[in-house]
This record gives C-alpha cells, structure tokens and sequence, in this order.
C-alpha cells in the first residue's frame, strides 16, 4: 500500500463525507430546533437531483441547475413546514410519521413524471489533478469545496449572526424565547427550508458521480442518520461524525465488504452513545 494510494483513498474519504455532512447538518438543525427526524431527507436529495436533470434537459448550464435544485428545495421545505409540519407541532412522532409518508408520495410523483428507468448526468468537469502523485477527479474535489464552503457558511451564520443567537435560544427553550420576542414559527420555517436546500443541493452535486432514479436517495440514508444521531445537535460534532463514518464505512468496505461496514457504523455509533455523557442540551452548533 503505497502513499498514493492513500493519497487518493483519503481524498474519496473525504469527498464521501462532504456530501453526508451537507445533508446531516441540516438534518441535525432541523432535529434540534424542531425534534423532528426528517424521514424524506433522502427524497429531497432526489428531486435536487432530478431539478439538475430537468435543467440540463431544457438546456440550463450545470451551475445554474445545482441552484435551481437550492431554489426548489427552500420553496419544498417552506411548503412542508408550513402545510404539515407545524400543524404537527405538538404531536412530534406524528410529525415524523408524515415525514415518511411525505417521502413516499414524492417517490411516487417522481416515477409518474420520470418512470422508473434510471439515467446519468454528464460530469461537467472531467479529468483528473495531479495530487502528490495520486489522479484525483477534478469534479470531486469542486464537490468537497462546496460542501466545505456551504457548511462553513451555515456554521458562521450560528455562530456569528443574530440569526444564530435566535436559533439557539429557541433551541433552549421555545417558551422563554418566545416571550422575549423571538418568533419560533419564523425560525422554524427558515431552519426547516434551509434543511431542504442543503439536501436537494447534495442530491444535485452527487448526480454526476451516480444514477439519478427514484429511491436514489436511500443509499445515504443509513449514513447520515448515523452521522445525525453520533454528532448529536452540534453541527461542528455532525461534520466530525460525518468524517469518521465515510472512514469506517470506505475502509472496512475496501478490506471485507459493504455489509460489514454497516455492521461496524452501527458497532461505532453505539459505542459513542454507550460512552459519551451527553452536556448539549439547547446547541446547535
């Protein structure tokens, strides 16, 4: 094994991991603020993916389609805040239970309008960079710049911005912010919508490197409810986790097999759960 080969191997690691983060960032704020697992998040990754496909058939360029995917997600999540999610919000294990349900009519309402048949978005950027001697694809190194440069930015509107201090204070306590003027509902809706763009936005970067088709989406599932539940409500743990579990899962896939791999995500997450004393009550970041 040699140092090239871990060149490239880590790299994949990590452009693995930057497409689980995207999507399990927002699912970390969305469980946080609102205490709702988003079961349709791998849906959501299916239609950003399937707005890139619809833009580049009406001859729209890639960029442009990977922020169409963002536009399509914010209004999705806007609309599933407001129609089902917040008339649920006190019934929480109902409101996941729609989550589901949400995420089957959208399958269905894909294959009625695409069919089943599964097909390939052309890789806008072919090639390869040198990398201390390994060939790394160019597109998968724009794909972990992004990841990176929207995560970060979503990181510093927590930490650094009034919207931030909002969040975190009704993530606290809803009722207290509530009657210190702060509008939770308004929060809710951003955080939620924000959520639904970050998992259409992975679904349309991921696209090029995959089949699009319905139910493309669960094979990140698994994954990033891994991330979710080892990171806990801090979204700097969630990138953490995202990291070490895209290391599991590629390295015991490459040494025995996938199916082992899941064994060993789910052998690591009860570990962290078993061990940590969990003091984050309240963050989100």
């Amino acid at each position: 094994m040699d140092f090239t080969f871990l060149v490239d191997q880590g790299l994949g690691i990590v452009a693995t991991a930057s497409v689980s983060a995207l999507v399990a960032t927002g699912l970390a704020m969305s469980f946080r603020l609102m205490g709702i697992i988003n079961l349709a998040s791998a849906d959501f990754m299916m239609v950003g993916a399937y707005t890139l496909v619809t833009s580049l058939a009406l001859g729209l360029p890639f960029v442009a389609g990977v922020l169409s995917a963002c536009i399509v997600g914010l209004v999705l999540g806007a609309l599933t805040e407001v129609a089902l999610l917040r008339r649920l919000s006190r019934a929480p294990e109902l409101a996941i239970l729609a989550t589901f349900g949400l995420g089957i009519i959208i399958r269905q309402l894909v294959e009625i309008v695409y069919g089943k048949t599964y097909q390939n978005v052309p890789n806008p950027l072919p090639g390869a960079v040198d990398i201390v001697g390994a060939a790394f694809p160019i597109y998968r190194l724009v794909l972990i710049a992004v990841s990176v440069t929207v995560i970060g930015g979503v990181l510093l509107v927590l930490t650094r911005t009034s919207i931030g201090v909002k969040v975190r204070a009704v993530a606290a306590d809803s009722a207290l912010a509530e009657t210190l003027g702060v509008r939770s509902g308004g929060l809710k809706l951003m955080i939620f919508a924000t959520s639904t763009a970050l998992a259409c936005l992975a679904g349309s970067l991921i696209a090029p490197l995959t089949s699009v088709g319905p139910g493309m989406g669960n094979a990140y599932l698994f994954v990033m409810f891994v991330v979710v539940i080892v990171g806990g409500a801090r979204v700097g743990m969630v990138l953490v986790a995202a990291l070490a579990t895209a290391i599991v899962q590629n390295v015991v896939t490459l040494a025995i097999d996938s199916l082992v791999a899941k064994l060993a995500i789910l052998t690591m997450a009860f570990i962290v759960l078993a061990t940590s004393q969990r003091t984050t009550k309240g963050a989100v970041v």
